[in-house]
């Protein structure tokens, strides 16, 4: 029994240093110098290698265990995040190795015609038993960026996040519409601001926001899940598939995740408690009948 403790302390340990490292290199990795240079000096497969012999220097007998957590352990969350999110969901939210998976993409969007991303949801469903689907923006996203300056590139990023300029073009959404006009060709800038935004921008942090509710939408109306729901509506309870989607936005400069207040279930399921604090209700513009040049709030 005492070395059975043993051995669990022992393997709880490894994995918070493990956890602890894999923070310490993740931030350094997002923050570079002005030659764009990690200031970690993790950037050669020297490095790389070092980082392996130290792992396999940790002692064959924890390894294993290691391994075995791994293998035995059953993930509860799937995250749909960013490519260019450089802190990965394990160290943001300081999870046990095994717990979660997941699958990024620029902008951390979802298509019906992405087939990768699609099997790979499918897959989280059928074959690994996901209780959560966490759709995780974060603010400052370098995608959602170009989307806003949206240069004339015929390239696949661009086509990639042709949804998000449409979204950034069309919302209605109070704070995207004033940060879009205020971009707009006007006297003293007659080409418009085609700078990148600042990461502490209303109008672009809105932007991420938007784009997490419209992967959480895309996902309700256009994955597996909708078709899931549908079988599991004909069959007990036992036999429905319980799997609850999310949206969050993660902050890297306060390390806060927000809850867009969009997570929604099977039906007849009640939607878990979500902790994380949630954002104001987004507003939009609306033009008032009896006022044709006044606008107005609008609760979402």
């Amino acid at each position: 029994m005492v070395c059975s403790l043993l051995d669990m302390f022992n393997i709880r340990f490894l994995l918070v240093c493990l956890i602890l490292s894999a923070n310490a290199l993740s931030f350094a990795a997002a923050h570079s110098d002005s030659t764009g240079k990690s200031l970690s000096g993790f950037d050669t497969l020297e490095a790389l290698y070092k980082g392996n012999e130290r792992f396999k220097g940790v002692g064959s007998r924890k390894r294993e265990a290691v391994s075995r957590l791994v293998e035995e352990s059953t993930p509860s969350f799937m995250f749909l995040g960013c490519t260019d999110n450089r802190l990965t969901p394990a160290s943001i939210f300081q999870s046990p190795i095994g717990s979660i998976i997941s699958q990024n993409n620029i902008g951390n969007q979802y298509s019906k015609t992405d087939v990768s991303t699609d099997a790979a949801i499918t897959y989280a469903i059928q074959e690994l038993g996901v209780q959560h689907i966490i759709v995780l923006g974060h603010y400052g996203c370098p995608g959602v960026s170009k989307a806003i300056t949206a240069p004339r590139e015929d390239n696949p990023v661009m086509k990639w996040i042709s949804p998000i300029v449409r979204l950034y073009k069309t919302t209605r959404r109070r704070e995207i519409v004033k940060f879009r006009d205020s971009r707009m060709p006007h006297r003293g800038l007659p080409d418009g601001n085609k700078s990148a935004p600042s990461a502490d921008e209303a109008g672009f942090r809105s932007l991420v926001e938007e784009n997490v509710k419209r992967t959480v939408k895309a996902l309700k109306e256009e994955s597996i899940l909708a078709k899931e729901y549908q079988r599991g509506a004909k069959t007990t309870p036992k036999e429905s598939v319980e799997v609850y989607v999310h949206g969050f936005v993660f902050d890297e400069a306060t390390g806060n995740v927000v809850n867009l207040n969009v997570s929604f279930g099977p039906p007849g399921f009640p939607i878990p408690s979500v902790p994380f604090g949630a954002v104001a209700a987004a507003k939009n513009f609306h033009r008032e009948k009896h006022f044709p040049g006044f606008n107005k709030g609008k609760n979402l």
